[in-house]
Formats: C-alpha cells, sequence, structure tokens
C-alpha cells in the first residue's frame, strides 16, 4: 500500500532538510534549540549521525553553559535582583545561547566557559592551600596534627586535579579557537570578585 501523494508532499521538506543537516562537516551543523523540547528532538535527529566524540563534547558544552547560567542567576540574587532559578528558567536560558549557533561555536562556548570556571576554582584552590600551609598545631596535639595533614592532602589532590581538568580543556580549546580564529568570551571580574564570562 503506498501512501498518499498528499502525505509524501507534506513530508518531503522535513526529508529534504534533514539530508541538507546531516551533510559534510559536523561540526558546521546548525543546533536547532528555539526551546528544551526542540533541542532533545534535534538530538534525537542527529547524535547518531554526529558520532560518540561530538557527542560527548556536546554534553559536556551543554552541561558548562547551564553551569554558567545558573552562576550568574546567583550572582544576580545576590545583587538583589528578582531571578527565577527554575531548572525550566535554566534550560531555556541555555538554550537561547546555543540556537542556530554552529556546532563548532557551541563546543568553543563550553571550553571557553570550562577554562574560566576551572581557572577561578583553581586560584581559590591555590590560596586556600597556601592559607592551610600556615597554620600549626598545639605541641603534642597528635589528632590535630593528623587531621591538618590529612586536609591539606586533600586539598593538594584537589587542586592537582583542578590543574589537570585545566590542561585539558586548555588543549580541547586550542583546535577550536584556531579554526575559529578568536575566543568568544573574555573573562571579568563581577562585584563578588568571581571571574563571569563576557561575550565579546
Amino acid at each position: 500500500m503506498h501512501a498518499p501523494r498528499s502525505l509524501l508532499a507534506l513530508a518531503l521538506p522535513g526529508v529534504l532538510a534533514l539530508a541538507g543537516c546531516l551533510r559534510g562537516d559536523p561540526l558546521e551543523w546548525k543546533v536547532r534549540a528555539p526551546n528544551p523540547r526542540a533541542l532533545f528532538s534535534w538530538r534525537m535527529t542527529v547524535d547518531s549521525a554526529m558520532g560518540a566524540e561530538n557527542c560527548r563534547r556536546l554534553n559536556e558544552a551543554l552541561q558548562e553553559i547551564r553551569l554558567n547560567v545558573a552562576a550568574g542567576r546567583a550572582v544576580d540574587r545576590w545583587l538583589g535582583q528578582a531571578v527565577r532559578p527554575s531548572m525550566d528558567d535554566i534550560e531555556e536560558a541555555m538554550c537561547r545561547r546555543v540556537h542556530d549557533q554552529s556546532l563548532r561555536t557551541v563546543l568553543q562556548l563550553g571550553c571557553e566557559l570550562r577554562v574560566i570556571r576551572l581557572k577561578e576554582e583553581l586560584a581559590a584552590l591555590e590560596n586556600a592551600v597556601k592559607v592551610n600551609a600556615e597554620l600549626i598545631t598545639k605541641p603534642g596535639d597528635v589528632d590535630s596534627r593528623h587531621f591538618l595533614e590529612g586536609f591539606r592532602e586533600r586539598q593538594g589532590a584537589r587542586a592537582a586535579k583542578c590543574r589537570a581538568d585545566l590542561a585539558n580543556a586548555e588543549r580541547e580549546l586550542a583546535p577550536l579557537l584556531r579554526a575559529g580564529g578568536r575566543r568568544l568570551l573574555e573573562p571579568s571580574t563581577d562585584q563578588m570578585g568571581e571571574v563571569v564570562a563576557k561575550p565579546r
């Protein structure tokens, strides 16, 4: 049994659009995300053709953008501004940032945000390590000395992991910067003294 011509005519534009979407370099494909539901549908359509590595990188980039949106809302609340901190609102804001951008641009945005976040985290950890290195315990207080040594060791391990994560993020960002020719963001210090991402 053949499908009616009217149905085929209705379906054909969607099929052709999909075929056009899946041609060429996946990094040049446009992300379709006017809203979270549309982003989900787009992912269902292209993920298998995009490849596992690009899917992993996109997942990480979207999560980094979500974290940045949530951090911005926290700053706004601290400044006394009315914000809607719901997960749905964060998803909508994330979609607004990535809709109609190339996959390469979204990956670069995610990497730049990760580098900025990790640099700030590492600076805070290194400062805490420096402060705690100057702490001393009372003579003979073995329990406190052991606790402090363990605490310093854990802080050092966290700082080492943060350095490794930062190095990995910078390695992943480097080819995207070469292809794009410029950074999308620049770090800016807000009123809380934290580094936040500002569009160029």
